[in-house]
């Protein structure tokens, strides 16, 4: 009788953990740790506006070569389809878009706390360190820019994420003042993005999006960008954070990549 209980209290215990976000959690932790990231799951922090104590769902961690200053980290929260896939309409990364980071510069400084740029500069000509930054996945022009989400009916979960990732970054921005934070959410679902295109509307699925949005601070508003991935294209993700790693790492060394 006893093993008979604990089998059904297993199969509700089972039942309730892969109705939510967790499995996803802990998959992305797994990739993050074999890839060589010092990853947290459920990581705290104190919410600014409430005092709370609340956890961001993953904070993953690395850092530079030896005597290298330089560390990033990605600030994830995993979400889980419930009601329905995620649309944004979507543009291309045009001028436009990149002024509303202010300077490349200005926005590594933000989110740092450091003179970064001052740093890159007394090691690298200009016009190097220009050619290099452009191979960042922030200046990517493939990666389309999301300017706003459609709401499911119901729960608006991408809403309801990127309110967890602004208050993970205030939350966490002291702390992490020597990393170069690159906040990010994973879906567990479908994507899919609608844009005019000739006067037409065309709506197609996508793994990838870069959404702006604004964080408040004292002297007023700072721009944050958000990756919005697939969990199926995380992997692809990661390429591209560590390419990211790879050339900031190599500024800061002194050295160009070829």
């Amino acid at each position: 009788m006893s093993v008979d209980r604990n089998q059904k209290r297993i199969k509700k215990i089972r039942e309730h953990i892969l109705k939510s976000g967790f499995p996803s959690e802990v998959e992305i932790g797994t990739v993050l740790r074999k890839d060589g990231w010092l990853v947290g799951n459920q990581w705290p922090y104190r919410d600014k506006t409430t005092g709370k104590i609340r956890p961001v769902d993953i904070l993953a961690m690395k850092f530079g070569f030896p005597q290298s200053w330089l560390a990033i980290s990605l600030l994830i929260e995993c979400k889980k389809r419930f009601k329905g896939e995620w649309v944004f309409h979507t543009q291309e990364k045009e001028k436009e878009f990149l002024p509303l980071l202010g300077t490349l510069f200005d926005f590594l400084n933000k989110i740092k706390g450091t003179a970064f740029s001052q740093k890159i500069t007394d090691l690298t000509p200009d016009e190097i360190m220009a050619s290099m930054l452009s191979g960042l996945h922030l200046l990517d022009k493939t990666i389309r820019i999301g300017v706003f989400s459609i709401p499911p009916k119901g729960k608006d979960e991408f809403h309801e994420a990127v309110m967890q990732i602004i208050s993970a970054v205030e939350g966490m921005k002291n702390f992490m003042k020597s990393f170069i934070i690159f906040p990010s959410i994973v879906f567990t679902g479908d994507m899919f993005e609608y844009y005019q295109e000739n006067g037409e509307t065309k709506i197609q699925p996508i793994n990838h999006i870069q959404f702006i949005t604004f964080i408040p601070e004292s002297e007023g508003m700072y721009p944050c960008m958000i990756d919005v991935v697939t969990k199926s294209y995380f992997n692809e993700f990661l390429r591209m954070v560590n390419r990211d790693f790879y050339i900031l790492s190599q500024l800061i060394r002194g050295k160009t990549i070829s």
